[in-house]
This record gives structure tokens, C-alpha cells and sequence, in this order.
């Protein structure tokens, strides 16, 4: 799946050019060290173009790639550009194991001719050194034909990527279907490599959980909405879509991954239709878990105030007890949010715990202490630092151990700080976040009872004796 970018560069001309066209990664490993060495010396200094393709994947597209930069130097002069831009540098990367680096350069040189080729100076080289070959473009911000810029804006990008798919397509190679217009963010990016806990991941946990319990796209919608979740599966929208309860803007499904495309999605839930099995109905027997207790429970103390607030809604976002596994596809909407802020609430907690605080007194007491002494060793350290500018040797490598070791509890002084503003601005959230859950839990069960009364009370028929005579 080949992709691509490109952006615009400031300042020297040499530099991308250089990068490009470095021997090191577009050499190839066909020859040995010593015809490297001399073709990078006919790269530097001759004109002889043929010879540098043969042995490096490097191609000019209306330009010699040994005098590139010079060229398209002239050709800003003879438009009399001056802008700061001075050129654009894209790349396009492929599948690992797809292509040889051959068919790589001859993507990347057709790609350049079909999309600058009739008014720009390009240079084109095929990287080697990675597992994905990909190719880097170097082109001219000015049309040697015209003097016109080039610009880098949302079309022109749209139309690289689509020719740059119509070539892979040409030569069997995979292609993007759905491509993102936004790069993803990377603390989302490092949040879903490490497994914790995202939107993407609560909601794909939705969708399985919904999936897993529906024969119809009705089913789907309304297991969906019992989790906090409103789909769209309007006809006259390509993609079906998902919001959460708090959210801003819809999600299209099919960015949860492959498996969450509207065909994708239908195949699924027949999936479900074939999987049925019927069973003689038995009535559930309900297992007793039995618990040990050791000690006495006459000792024992309700934990509250902060530290009681932070445990507690730690629970319910299942960060406690440890190892517990939590199904986030069934938590209230108004603590997913939260998950991706379970790093910095656990921290938060284990502060309230370790220094047992549970009330805002507290807290400020505690906060204030850490400032007093993060002055004191900030004067300290001031006067270490004045006291090694006199001295030399042993006594300045020992002096420079104790301004180490006040610069790391310096450290560790301001991240509890950070923490207790935290907690300070956080809590109050919390306990509302508490009450509104507790709220909708209790309105959800009271709703339940009165359905089953509903049922008790109109059902009129008793399961043992409902086929009795017949």
C-alpha cells in the first residue's frame, strides 16, 4: 500500500537534494564498496546521467541529477522567484516485500512524469535502507516552463495519492481504500501501540459487543444505543457512522479497521444467524462464590473523603481491583472519556493513598510543605553552584554530586506538586461524574422492575404447564 506526502522546504536548495540523493541509501547492493565509492564521486562531479542510473536509483525528470541544483537554480533566476520556498520534498512508501526496488524507482519516476513532468524539475531516489522501500521527490517550487509556483494544498495532494494508487494498481501492488485525511495524533498513536485504553478502542469494544448480540441491523442500532452510542445508516451516506454521548462530531465506522466497514459489519451479524444452536431450555443455576475472611471486621473503617472519591471511581473504571478485566463497551458515557486519563487519576490516587489525605485541608497543607521545601532547595542548589565555580577536583565532582541529587528530588518535589493541583481541579468533576452515574443507574434498575412487573402481572401462564394437554 503505497503512501504518500509531500511539504514545502525553506533555506538551502543542497540540503533535500543531498538527502536524496545520499549513495548510502539509494545504492545498490548488487556492488561492492569500492564502485559505490566511485559512483558517489561520479554523482558529486560528473555529468554522465546514464551511469548514475545504472548504479544508483536515482532519476532526473527534466533535470540531470548530477547537476540538479544548479538547474533549478536557473530557473528561479530566469523567473526572478523569490520566494522562500525553494522546493517541495514527498515521498512515497510501499508494502514491505511487495516490489523489488527496481519496480519501486520505476513507480516512483512514472509517478513523477505523470504528475510534474510537463512544467517541473524533479528528482527522483529509492531509498534502501528500511524494510519499506519508498521514494523521495525533490521538486522545483517554480515551473521551468512558465514561472509558476507550484502549491502544495489539499487537490494537489488529493491527485498525488490518486495517481500514485492507479500506478500501484497497474503493477498488482495493495492500495489504501479508505485513506485518512488526518494523520493520527501521536499520543493516540502510542495509546493504542501500548494497548491502554482509547475512543477507537471503547467504541470497536461497542461494536463487537453489539455484533456478538444481533441478527438484524435493528438489533445492532438498538444494542448501540444501550451503550451510549447513536448509529446512522442513512442510504444516501456511503459510510454508516457512530457518536458517543459527549462527543463533538460523528466517527465513520469503517476508520475502527477492516472489519468495521458497512459490508463488513452485515457479514457479521449473518454470521450470528448461522451460528445458532437450540438447547432444551434448563433454568440457570446460580453459583455461589464463597469468600475467606481473616481477621475481624469490628476494626474495620469505611475509607472516604479524596482518597474513598479516587478508589472508588477507580473501580468503576476498572483500574481497580488489579487485574480485573473490564468490558469498557458497557461503561457509562460519562467516564469513558476518562480512560484515556486513567494514567494521571491512578497517579493521583496512589498519592491520596500513600500520603493518606482525604480532605482539601489536607491536600493544601500537604501541597503547601512541598512548596516550602522546593524553595529551600532551590536557595540551596543556588549556593552550590557559586561555591564550585571556586573549587576544582574532588571537591567540585563532590559538589556537583550534591547539586545531582537536589536537582532529582527538585524533580520528584514538582510532579507531586502538579499532581495535587490535579487532584484539586479534578475531584470536584469527579464526585459530580459519581452522582450522575449513580443517578442513571438507579433510574435504569427502577425501569427494569417495573418491566418485569409488567411481565409478571400480563403473562398469565406458567412455563411448566404452558404445553399440559396437548
Amino acid at each position: 500500500m503505497a503512501v504518500c506526502e509531500i511539504w514545502d522546504v525553506r533555506g538551502r536548495l543542497d540540503h533535500p537534494i543531498d538527502y536524496a540523493e545520499n549513495p548510502e541509501k539509494t545504492a545498490n547492493p548488487k556492488y561492492t564498496e569500492a564502485d559505490l565509492q566511485a559512483l558517489g564521486d561520479v554523482m558529486k562531479y560528473a555529468t554522465n546521467g546514464d551511469k548514475t542510473e545504472k548504479q544508483f536509483f536515482v532519476t532526473g525528470v527534466n533535470c540531470d541529477t548530477a547537476t540538479a541544483r544548479d538547474e533549478m537554480l536557473i530557473a528561479k533566476a530566469q523567473w526572478n522567484d523569490e520566494s522562500e520556498i525553494v522546493c517541495y520534498h514527498g515521498f512515497q512508501s510501499f508494502k514491505s516485500g511487495e516490489l523489488t526496488p527496481e519496480q519501486a524507482h520505476e513507480v516512483g519516476v512514472k509517478l513523477a512524469e505523470k504528475m510534474w513532468g510537463d512544467r517541473f524539475q524533479v528528482i527522483v531516489a529509492t531509498h534502501l535502507n528500511t524494510d519499506c522501500l519508498h521514494n523521495h521527490f525533490v521538486v522545483n517550487s517554480v515551473s521551468f516552463a512558465d514561472g509558476k509556483h507550484y502549491h502544495d494544498n489539499k487537490a494537489n495532494l488529493r491527485l498525488l495519492r490518486q495517481r500514485s494508487d492507479e500506478l500501484c494498481r497497474e503493477y498488482a501492488l495493495s492500495v489504501i481504500e479508505h485513506p485518512s485525511g488526518r494523520k493520527k495524533p501521536y499520543a493516540l498513536y502510542q495509546a493504542e501501540k501500548q494497548g491502554l485504553p482509547t475512543r477507537d478502542n471503547v467504541a470497536r469494544q461497542a461494536v463487537d459487543e453489539a455484533i456478538s448480540k444481533s441478527f438484524t441491523l435493528k438489533d445492532f442500532d438498538r444494542y448501540m444505543a444501550e451503550m451510549g452510542y447513536r448509529c446512522s445508516f442513512d442510504p444516501n451516506r456511503k459510510y454508516w457512522t457512530i457518536i458517543g454521548r459527549g462527543w463533538k462530531r460523528p466517527k465513520r465506522l469503517y476508520k475502527l479497521g477492516e472489519d468495521y466497514t458497512n459490508e463488513r459489519i452485515m457479514e457479521r451479524i449473518r454470521e450470528n444467524s448461522y451460528a445458532v444452536k437450540f438447547a432444551r431450555f434448563t433454568e440457570p443455576t446460580k453459583q455461589i462464590k464463597v469468600y475467606r475472611l481473616k481477621g475481624s471486621l469490628s476494626g474495620a473503617r469505611k475509607i472516604g473523603g479524596l482518597r474513598g472519591l479516587y478508589l472508588h471511581y477507580c473501580y468503576k473504571l476498572g483500574i481497580l481491583p488489579k487485574g480485573r478485566k473490564q468490558n469498557y463497551a458497557k461503561l457509562h458515557y460519562l467516564l469513558k472519556d476518562d480512560l484515556m486519563k486513567m494514567d494521571a487519576i491512578t497517579k493521583e490516587a496512589r498519592l491520596l493513598c500513600r500520603c493518606h489525605i482525604d480532605t482539601a485541608e489536607q491536600l493544601s497543607s500537604y501541597q503547601g510543605s512541598l512548596e516550602t521545601e522546593m524553595n529551600e532547595l532551590t536557595e540551596q542548589r543556588k549556593g552550590l553552584y557559586s561555591q564550585s565555580r571556586k573549587l576544582d577536583g574532588k571537591e567540585k565532582e563532590a559538589v556537583k554530586t550534591q547539586i545531582s541529587d537536589i536537582s532529582k528530588r527538585l524533580g520528584e518535589i514538582r510532579k507531586e506538586v502538579r499532581l495535587c493541583e490535579g487532584i484539586a481541579a479534578r475531584s470536584d468533576t469527579l464526585k459530580e461524574k459519581l452522582q450522575a452515574v449513580r443517578a442513571d443507574e438507579q433510574e435504569t434498575k427502577r425501569k427494569e422492575l417495573m418491566k418485569n412487573e409488567y411481565r409478571r402481572r400480563c403473562g398469565g401462564t406458567n412455563r411448566e404447564n404452558e404445553f399440559r394437554g396437548i
